[in-house]
C-alpha cells in the first residue's frame, strides 16, 4: 500500500495516477497540500484512492473545495478518516460514520509528528490484515505514544508493547493475539 502526502500539486496528482494505474492501494494525505487542488482534482485523487486521512481542519477545507459534505465524499473511497487530536477520529465507513476514541496520552509534550506516527499505524494494522476500524485504533495507540515526547521520531515502541495498550485501551479481540 502506497501513500500520497504532502507535495507539489503536480506531484500529488501524477501519483494518484501512478498508484491507480498499477493497482497499487493508496492513501490520499493531502495535508497542508490539499489548498494546493481544486474541487475536481480533489475529487479524482479521492475516486482512485483507497482511504483518505485528514485532520479537522482539512476536512473543512475539502468539504468547502469541493462543495461535498463528508459522507458524500467518503462514498468515493473504501475509508474517510478525519483525526480530531485528543478526541478520537471519525471513520467513514461502509455508508456510516464510526467515532473511534483517542488513546489517552502519558503526557502531552509535543504535537509535531502526530499524524505521521497515526499514519504508520494505520498502514502497519493494515498490513497486518486489520479492518479499518483496527486499523484507527492502532493508530491513535501510535499517535499517543508521539505526543508524550519532545521531537518528531524520538519515541520507542516496540510492536508487542503497541499491540497491548491497544488492546488495554480498546479491549479489541483475539485477532490481535495472533499478530506478530
Amino acid at each position: 500500500m502506497g501513500i500520497v502526502a504532502p507535495d507539489g500539486r503536480e506531484g500529488m496528482l501524477v501519483h494518484c495516477e501512478t498508484f491507480h494505474e498499477l493497482a497499487v492501494p493508496f492513501v490520499f494525505d493531502p495535508g497542508q497540500g490539499l489548498p494546493l487542488l481544486t474541487g475536481a482534482e480533489l475529487v479524482r485523487c479521492l475516486e482512485l484512492a483507497q482511504v483518505a486521512v485528514v485532520n479537522d481542519y482539512e476536512a473543512k477545507l475539502l468539504e468547502e473545495r469541493t462543495g461535498l459534505r463528508l459522507p458524500q465524499l467518503a462514498e468515493r473511497v473504501e475509508a474517510l478518516i478525519v483525526t480530531r487530536g485528543g478526541e478520537g477520529a471519525d471513520l467513514f465507513c461502509d455508508g456510516r460514520c464510526e467515532r473511534i476514541e483517542a488513546v489517552p496520552p502519558r503526557a502531552v509534550v509535543d504535537p509535531t509528528g502526530c499524524g505521521d506516527a497515526f499514519r504508520a499505524g494505520l498502514l502497519c494494522a493494515k498490513a497486518l490484515g486489520a479492518d479499518w476500524g483496527d486499523a484507527v485504533r492502532l493508530g491513535s495507540v501510535m499517535g499517543s505514544e508521539k505526543i508524550a515526547v519532545s521531537g518528531a521520531q524520538n519515541y520507542a515502541l516496540t510492536f508487542s508493547e503497541a499491540v497491548a495498550r491497544l488492546r488495554t485501551h480498546y479491549r479489541v479481540g483475539a485477532a490481535w493475539a495472533k499478530m506478530p
